[in-house]
């Protein structure tokens, strides 16, 4: 698919906060379509047949985006970039520490997220900086939706129950804050569970002698805050299934959970 984006958001600010606006220097009047996002088969050819056996398969490939941005041209001013707006721009797109979420402002995928980190190159004309020539690398084959929030006071006999909409038959990582509305004392424990509408449950992510209101787990970092010692913790995150989720305690205590997470999206803008 081409992009007919004229305006994306990464990490936070639009090109057009910097009066920019995606565009083409080639003169072909479209964007580069994105490549990468496929899946590989591990198949192999049976023994006496001519048929090949599946053995999984993987996404290898991520995606990749090529495109630049320009100056508004409907905005006033010089259609350069002088030394502080392009040391501006590059500050915004060029990142040393990780991957940030970027978002093309297309109608019809406007929910749409990338993980991703840029690459960018002045294009010049006449010794002068025009535009910028981007690269754009995602850390997986496809997106994801905004981060969706999901919060109650559950127990054992008060379920928090949702239904999830993937587009990958696999677990989602979530993060998860709980905050405990019974008193809390050194032998206080808590198991989270998540059970399927069949009745199945997950190894449950337990908590022992908690100490604090506040706990934070990160299924995707495997980052744990708010316990005294990482021995109270069974090292079990939370997961995410498609379908429904019925999200309990171990106990009767009232412990109020929020669950963060961003649902995949197999589609490439």
């Amino acid at each position: 698919m081409n992009i007919f984006a004229k305006d994306f958001l990464f990490d936070g600010q639009r090109a057009s906060d910097f009066g920019c606006m995606v565009c083409s220097f080639n003169g072909s009047g479209g964007l580069e379509t994105a490549a990468g996002g496929e899946i590989e088969y591990n198949a192999v050819k049976l023994p006496g047949r001519n048929e090949f056996g599946f053995y999984g398969s993987q996404f290898n490939v991520t995606i990749t985006w090529n495109f630049s941005i320009c100056k508004n041209p409907c905005k006033k001013g010089n259609y350069c970039f002088d030394q502080y707006e392009e040391s501006m721009v590059r500050k915004w797109l060029v990142k040393t520490d990780g991957y940030r979420m970027m978002q093309f402002d297309q109608d019809g995928y406007e929910d749409i997220y990338y993980n991703v980190y840029f690459n960018a190159m002045p294009h010049q004309h006449l010794g002068k900086t025009v535009g910028f020539d981007l690269t754009a690398t995602s850390d997986c084959a496809y997106g994801f939706t905004d981060i969706i929030k999901k919060k109650a006071v559950i127990s054992s006999q008060m379920p928090l129950e949702f239904h999830v909409h993937s587009d990958l038959n696999a677990h989602i990582l979530p993060t998860i804050n709980l905050r405990m509305y019974s008193n809390i004392h050194e032998k206080t424990q808590i198991s989270i569970l998540n059970t399927d509408c069949a009745g199945k449950t997950e190894s449950p992510m337990t908590f022992k002698n908690i100490l604090s209101n506040h706990i934070s787990a990160n299924s995707r970092t495997k980052e744990v805050s708010g316990l005294d010692s990482p021995d109270d913790f069974n090292w079990n995150y939370l997961k995410l299934r498609d379908g429904k989720n019925i999200i309990t305690t171990s106990g009767t205590e009232l412990v109020e959970i929020e669950i963060l997470y961003r649902e995949p999206r197999l589609i490439t803008v």
